[in-house]
């Protein structure tokens, strides 16, 4: 194992170690996935985090689960975007084409929260499984213009073991065979599913008269004591906000890991570069920034990638700023960047649907997913039932249309846009395209001296196809329903890029080393021990939420990496 001083500061874990079999770089649901499978299997692990920790004991051997310092907050998670990237300092950029020249936007470009725990600590914990078509759609579609579809370089049988682990050891909610779509099982969900959402009740109602198939959506949050976890008391404060009870998964593998003794998590560690050997075949330190912002590195035999696809992409080319970027010899690092190309039907009911009752979505629906090519109707997504339930941002819509004094008092009371609207959010997939890719800006940095990530992007056909054909059905749904008023909301997010936190490719898995970075297992082609553990190696990003496919996935690479024979036997120690 290679060495690296012990005393550092911003630790979790054995401060003591100082030699490490693994660097992994990013603690979210991915990398804490591997970190977890390394962990376990005595591996000595070192993980950079770039952000803060809000977790009390997160590293304590005693019983019991950490302290969370998150709460029902909408000032401190909302407002003031406690865990968020901050884009006055660490901006990304943004052009649909490069006609556009160097940049039209400079900001909040899908970026993701900063934390010990990643992203996933403010996810809502969605967790359903991707189809077994989804991994074929290079086969099944065919040539596309402008599009790049490929098969994955696995099917969902060999995949299902470790979703089926996941599940497990994230603790999901659900309830076998409610979904008509969705694929066999190896058994059941670890949890029943928790009580429904009143604006669930009044959503599937609707459904169920339009022939569809509401069931309970799963999730990575408990409705009863799971591995030290309490039941979720759904306070109605999950999409967005951390976890003040631990109900949701957010950390639990990391809990795991750290109570081996074999992690050292330093956070407010931020990595600025993979440093090579002679062969620019083997990485043999990770340069840091420490959370004074001095220089730092550390060593370690393998490192993974795990600091979310554009993050991921972008270390890689900032560690050959003078060259093609590390381990891009394809030309295919930071290409076919996706997102989520999501289609919001939005309902207002006569009705208070009580939005601060739940856990954010408790139900949804897969009939508009459909098969690939179908000549009725084109490939669509999931369907979420959601609603609203912050206060403070219900008002701040209406001062934003200029109402005040009275006029604003009464729509606070009567809350059109809170207490009665009802959100219905299909989950379209985005075609990938060559020319959607995260690069490097030629002039733009940030506060650390660092090129911010660029993104190129424009919406493909495909992903329009599927809005202007299912848009109108969500409205036609709100209307079985007994809303009052439904429209489609707007595509994009500040006319940038689709309002999705659901950030794929950028590092596509394949065989083929000419035209893919990461193998079938996220090792790096052009590099002999690195692997990537997060959602960089989707080749498509599918109609369903991501999370439970990237942790399948990164304990299947983390498996390989303890047990290139039976990656699946060595997951759950």
């Amino acid at each position: 194992m290679a060495s690296l001083p012990s005393k550092v500061p911003n630790v979790l874990g054995d401060t003591s170690l100082d030699r490490f079999d693994a660097v992994v770089i990013g603690s979210g649901a991915g990398g804490s996935a591997a970190i977890r499978v390394l962990a376990t299997n005595g591996m000595k692990v070192c993980v950079l985090e770039a952000g803060n920790n809000y977790w009390l004991g997160l590293d304590d051997p005693k019983d019991g689960m950490p302290i969370s310092l998150f709460s029902s907050d909408e000032i401190k998670l909302s407002a003031r975007s406690l865990i968020q990237q901050q884009t006055r300092i660490e901006p990304r950029t943004f052009r649909s084409s490069a006609a556009d020249g160097d940049r039209t936007y400079v900001g909040d470009v899908n970026n993701l929260p900063k934390n010990v725990g990643g992203a996933w600590v403010h996810a809502d914990m969605k967790a359903p499984r991707f189809a077994a078509f989804d991994f074929r759609l290079g086969t099944l579609l065919g040539d596309v213009p402008g599009a790049s579809f490929a098969d994955w370089p696995l099917t969902y049988d060999e995949l299902e073991p470790f979703y089926a682990a996941a599940e497990r050891l994230i603790g999901v909610q659900g309830e076998a065979g409610a979904d008509p779509f969705a694929e066999p099982r190896s058994g059941p969900y670890p949890m029943r599913s928790g009580v429904p959402m009143y604006v669930a009740n009044v959503l599937s109602e609707g459904a169920r008269k339009l022939g569809l198939h509401p069931f309970p959506y799963p999730a990575a949050v408990t409705s009863q004591t799971y591995r030290g976890r309490q039941a979720c008391n759904d306070c109605g404060f999950c999409s967005g906000y951390g976890c003040p009870i631990n109900a949701k998964g957010s950390v639990a593998l990391l809990r795991d890991a750290l109570l081996t003794g074999n992690v050292q998590i330093r956070h407010n560690a931020i990595a600025t570069r993979l440093v090579t050997d002679a062969s620019g075949r083997r990485v043999t330190s990770i340069e840091y920034l420490d959370p004074d912002g001095k220089p730092a590195s550390v060593s370690g035999d393998r490192v993974l990638l795990a600091a979310s696809p554009i993050e991921s992409a972008r270390l890689l080319l900032l560690s050959d700023l003078d060259g093609p970027g590390l381990g891009n010899s394809s030309g295919y690092v930071g290409r076919n960047v996706m997102f989520h190309h999501q289609t919001l039907g939005v309902g207002i009911y006569p009705q208070d649907l009580h939005g601060e009752r739940g856990k954010s979505v408790s139900t949804g629906f897969s009939d508009f997913r459909g098969v690939p090519n179908d000549p009725s109707r084109p490939l669509g997504g999931i369907v979420e039932f959601g609603t609203n339930s912050e206060k403070i941002s219900d008002a701040v819509q209406y001062m934003t249309l200029g109402f005040r004094g009275a006029t604003l008092k009464s729509y606070l009371r009567s809350s059109p846009f809170g207490r009665h609207i009802a959100v219905l959010i299909m989950q379209g997939e985005d075609a990938p395209q060559l020319t959607n890719r995260m690069d490097l800006d030629p002039a733009v940095k940030d506060i650390n001296g660092l090129p911010v990530p660029r993104v190129t992007y424009a919406a493909h056909p495909f992903e329009l196809t599927a809005r202007a054909f299912y848009g109108p059905k969500l409205i036609e749904l709100h209307g079985a329903s007994g809303a009052q008023f439904a429209f489609v909301a707007p595509v994009n997010d500040g006319g940038v890029t689709p309002a999705s936190r659901h950030v794929l490719g950028t590092l596509r898995m394949g065989n083929d080393p000419k035209t893919s970075v990461t193998d079938a297992f996220g090792k790096l082609h052009d590099l002999d021990n690195v692997w990537s553990a997060d959602g960089a190696p989707f080749p498509t990003g599918s109609g369903y939420n991501p999370t439970l496919t990237i942790q399948a996935m990164a304990l299947r690479t983390a498996g390989a990496i303890v047990d290139p024979q039976r990656p699946d036997a060595v997951i759950e120690r």
